[in-house]
């Protein structure tokens, strides 16, 4: 098969606002701003990626990805696209131009370049990386004050959502405490609460946290300490089950080799899910940490940065791959944007094509 020939490269800003602020690890943003890149081939393919670093979150800034992207634009002109996968994906590791930019500007490149590669092979980008096309189910995002945060959690709760992820870390322990106990009393038989303590918390308040809290409801708690060479410690005197997020962004994932595991987050104990954002980290990467989660036999779940509709299809697209859950529950706070997700928390597989 000969390979596609990348003709034409646009890239244009966008601007969403949100219906309401959001505010975590101290930031509040109040609208979504970045940049779209299409990429278009000469047999009339095209495909876009997304481009917007998260403040806060984000190791980049908007200034660096745009520098980023003028550098690599005139790299990708005649840029070669290889159909097979795996050789694709084998470029795409090793590539010394798309490996020296910043991961944001990294997931857009590699969106757009494997959509093209799918849609040349007529398949979903779920089905090019080797998973069926499925129903994606999502969690709901919980944001607000106690009330607002508890009557969510009541009506999707009826809509028929299971899982729902709250950031914690306040510095009055209790009123974490207090807002999960009201909230559990909403929680049918099968559902779970999935927290995230966004690296805010020392040890012993973690600790403290998680004795007064208990662990009914509880799938897990993302970076509950902010030193995670304490994590062990932590999980050994709590029992509560941990899953990393931003520890992952400092850590190569590198490159797995089958029945083979270098990662140093191997030997946490308490670790069973990475809560992977392939706007943080870039979309193939997301894909590495996605077969050491397999071959751990820990959960991968693929987690939204408040994407536009453009990234976050390529989100639900991975969430297939992953099969987990999926941390997509961002959508609503968008204006002006048709949302994916159905008022049951499911994204039709029809939608991902």
């Amino acid at each position: 098969m000969q390979p596609l020939t990348i003709i034409q490269i646009d890239c244009l800003p966008f601007k969403i606002p949100f219906l309401k602020p959001f505010t975590f690890a101290g930031n509040t943003i109040r609208e979504r701003s970045g940049f779209y890149l299409t990429l278009k081939t000469s047999d009339g393919l095209n495909a876009q990626g997304e481009i917007a670093p998260l403040e806060g979150v984000s190791q980049e800034t908007i200034r660096r990805a745009k520098h980023d992207l003028t550098e690599t634009r005139a790299y990708l002109t005649e840029f070669k696209i290889p159909l097979q996968k795996d050789g694709l994906l084998d470029l795409l590791r090793h590539d010394p131009h798309i490996l020296n930019t910043c991961a944001s500007v990294r997931f857009a490149i590699e969106s757009a370049v494997l959509m093209l590669a799918s849609q040349a092979a007529n398949k979903s980008l779920a089905e090019f990386l080797g998973a069926d096309l499925k129903d994606v189910q999502t969690a709901v995002l919980l944001q607000g004050t106690h009330q607002e945060v508890v009557a969510d959690v009541k009506q999707f709760s009826l809509q028929g959502f299971k899982v729902f992820k709250l950031k914690v870390g306040d510095r009055n322990i209790a009123l974490d405490v207090k807002k999960i106990q009201d909230i559990r009393g909403f929680l049918g038989q099968d559902s779970y609460l999935r927290l995230d303590g966004n690296r805010v918390w020392s040890l012993k308040e973690a600790c403290i946290f998680a004795e007064l809290v208990g662990r009914q409801k509880i799938d897990f708690i993302e970076e509950p300490v902010n030193d995670v060479s304490q994590l062990d410690s932590f999980y050994q005197q709590t029992r509560m089950r941990v899953a990393l997020d931003e520890t992952l962004s400092v850590v190569r994932s590198g490159i797995r080799l089958p029945g083979c595991c270098s990662s140093p987050l191997a030997e946490h104990e308490g670790v069973v899910a990475y809560v992977l954002k392939p706007m943080i980290l870039g979309l193939v990467p997301c894909l590495d940490w996605i077969e050491e989660a397999r071959f751990l036999k820990r959960k991968a779940i693929i987690s939204a940065a408040f994407e536009s509709p453009v990234g976050f299809k390529v989100l639900a697209n991975l969430a297939c791959l992953s099969g987990q859950i999926a941390g997509l529950g961002t959508e609503r706070w968008f204006k002006n944007v048709k949302p994916i997700v159905n008022e049951q928390g499911i994204i039709k597989k029809e939608l991902l094509i």
